[in-house]
């Protein structure tokens, strides 16, 4: 407990565990959620008592059918509250959910309450599939399981409600593989 934060009003942070999910060919598996607009990676929020692994192997169980063991961390991002919505601040942490095989991939089965489908995708499409916030975190991403590395991201709330890619939080400048890309409203 911080001496400079009141007893009661320590403040609330949701944490995320999201899977980096490929098939044979390397193309994303990437879900629609009911809940946020254009494909994203499989996973979700973090229950009281499991750890970030734990809440990513559920979240694949629960929202595609399939059990995926989590692999090597990616991927950290913190994106801040929006007033706007009423979303908490979150604590986000990408793993590596390795490459679905054909089997695995025939297998999936959607929990119709939080995912209305499923797709695969060539990096190259993300910008037409997804936001641009997620289109940044997936190249991260994918870029950090190229590299064998990890990166740490940091989001800001726009005025308009969006969010912008302020820096990588680790000390490195950029992710060599979205130089000169357009990373998010702001951001270049």
């Amino acid at each position: 407990m911080h001496s400079d934060i009141p007893h009661g009003q320590q403040p609330r942070t949701r944490v995320g565990a999201l899977l980096l999910l490929t098939d044979p060919e390397d193309h994303l598996v990437l879900i629609q959620p009911r809940y946020k607009e254009g494909l994203f990676l499989v996973g979700g929020a973090r229950h009281e008592d499991e750890s970030p692994r734990e809440a990513a192997r559920r979240e694949s169980r629960e929202e595609i059918g399939v059990e995926v063991v989590p692999g090597r961390k990616l991927l950290d991002y913190y994106s801040p509250p929006n007033p706007r919505s009423g979303a908490e601040a979150s604590m986000n942490f990408v793993y590596d959910g390795g490459q679905l095989t054909e089997d695995q991939l025939d297998s999936i089965t959607l929990a119709v309450d939080e995912v209305l489908a499923w797709d695969r995708i060539d990096e190259s499409q993300l910008d037409h599939f997804t936001t641009e916030p997620h289109a940044v975190i997936i190249r991260a991403a994918l870029e950090a399981r190229q590299l064998n590395r990890h990166f740490d991201l940091e989001f800001a709330r726009t005025t308009r409600g969006g969010l912008t890619l302020l820096r990588q939080a680790d000390g490195h400048d950029d992710i060599p593989g979205l130089r000169g890309k357009r990373l998010a409203k702001g951001f270049a």
